[in-house]
């Protein structure tokens, strides 16, 4: 008779077991691996870091006072007067340079601008790396959607091989129409071990993106893509304005180029050099206050000025260059998804119906010797090139909708 404890301990095991297989079992959807991308791939960290070198940035601009000079000297002096007399002579002195009000004040504002780069590239940084976590996972569905259709497809040709292999043994067609199905059966197996080999090898850029280690084998969910609406081209305008990172951080940039220019023209204005002072010597004793003024005569900083004028102008444009470059690359993409998806929905409801319909009646017509046999090769091929074109289809209108996010936004749906 088994202890209880061993009975307690081997129920426990199973339960464990059959826990891990059903975690196996349990399908990622694009949300739960997106999520999984972010958290364990570096670029999705990447953003964390950028905001605290924008911090940085920011620290490091408010403290831009020069630290003060302390200046201790001491000596062994006799007067030529009274040779006789000796002593010990010392200075102490202590200066500060004080900067100029707007100069302080155009440095700090291009470190916030510096900064508002940095966070604009920590926002681009997770953007792009969760729009190809996206991407890999729609390539994996539609890799894995052909290959079923393939499947389907090369069971169909060995199921017509092997019946036209039984009238051929009957006498009731040719023994051409044998071998013709043979190679279409082996042409067809050639097609699915090259859909099989996609879909490994788009399973194995998922897992890659993962970082961490996904379930064997791995399961996944996606829902059937819907009628695509109408999209709003002011609303996308607007959010592509508002939020796009690469926009920010080109006009945070020209704004920073506006911040240095102003830094180099103020900087004509001579800071101000203040020490104080105090010298003890033998026959007297001296404290006093000194005042040192750079006089721009010569120089003024107009080399800074015009350096810091050309790079301003530099950055406007790139920004403006920037924005125009964005809201063309907006209509090209609003183009494609519209076009993506009337193929789909064309496909879905009207042509691959029909084939379907068609394949129905052609291998009925042939089982009772009303047609022939490449009128059944050709429905079967005109269903399989359909439905691989409707997955095709399907793939573009979902990679036009993550060119569109990558744009505007992870976050945009255009079925919402």
């Amino acid at each position: 008779m088994r202890k209880p404890w061993k009975v307690l301990a081997c129920g426990s095991a199973v339960l464990v077991s059959l826990g891990t297989s059903v975690a196996a079992r349990e399908a990622i959807d694009v949300a739960g691996y997106v999520q999984i991308v972010l958290r364990s791939h570096p670029a999705g960290r990447l953003k964390a870091a950028f905001e605290e070198a924008a911090r940085a940035e920011r620290k490091a601009a408010k403290w831009q006072v020069s630290d003060p000079v302390v200046e201790y000297s001491r000596g062994r002096a006799h007067p030529n007067e009274a040779p006789s007399l000796l002593g010990t002579e010392t200075s102490l002195s202590v200066s500060q340079t004080i900067s100029w009000p707007g100069t302080y004040s155009a440095e700090v504002r291009a470190g916030a601008r510096a900064g508002d780069v940095l966070n604009a590239e920590g926002t681009a940084s997770r953007w792009e790396i969760e729009i190809a976590a996206r991407r890999a996972f729609t390539v994996l569905v539609t890799a894995r959607a052909l290959l079923e259709i393939d499947e389907a497809t090369e069971a169909d040709a060995r199921s017509l091989r092997d019946l036209v292999a039984r009238r051929t043994e009957l006498g009731e067609t040719r023994e051409s129409d044998r071998i013709r199905t043979a190679v279409e059966w082996m042409r067809q197996r050639r097609l699915l071990d090259a859909s099989r080999r996609e879909a490994e090898t788009a399973e194995v850029v998922v897992r890659t993106l993962a970082v961490e280690a996904l379930p064997r084998p791995l399961a996944i969910r996606a829902e059937p893509p819907a009628d695509l609406p109408p999209q709003s081209r002011e609303s996308l305008v607007a959010r592509l304005l508002e939020r796009n990172p690469l926009l920010l951080a080109s006009r945070a940039d020209a704004e920073r180029q506006r911040a240095l220019a102003s830094r180099a023209k103020q900087a004509r204005i001579p800071d101000l050099d203040v020490t104080v002072f105090r010298d003890k010597e033998l026959d007297k004793a001296s404290n006093g206050i000194a005042v040192g003024l750079r006089v721009p005569l010569w120089n003024a900083n107009r080399g800074e000025v015009a350096r810091s004028d050309a790079s301003l102008n530099i950055a406007l444009a790139s920004a403006e260059r920037k924005r125009l470059d964005l809201l063309a690359e907006l209509e090209e993409r609003l183009k494609d998804i519209e076009v993506a998806g009337a193929q789909v929905q064309a496909l879905d409801q009207e042509i691959l119906p029909s084939a379907g319909e068609s394949l129905r009646l052609s291998r009925r017509s042939y089982e009772e010797g009303e047609t022939s046999l490449l009128d059944l090769l050709d429905a079967q091929r005109t269903l399989r090139d359909t439905q691989r074109e409707a997955a095709e289809s399907r793939l573009a209108m979902a990679l036009a909708v993550t060119d569109i996010q990558r744009l505007v936004g992870p976050d945009f749906d255009p079925w919402r």
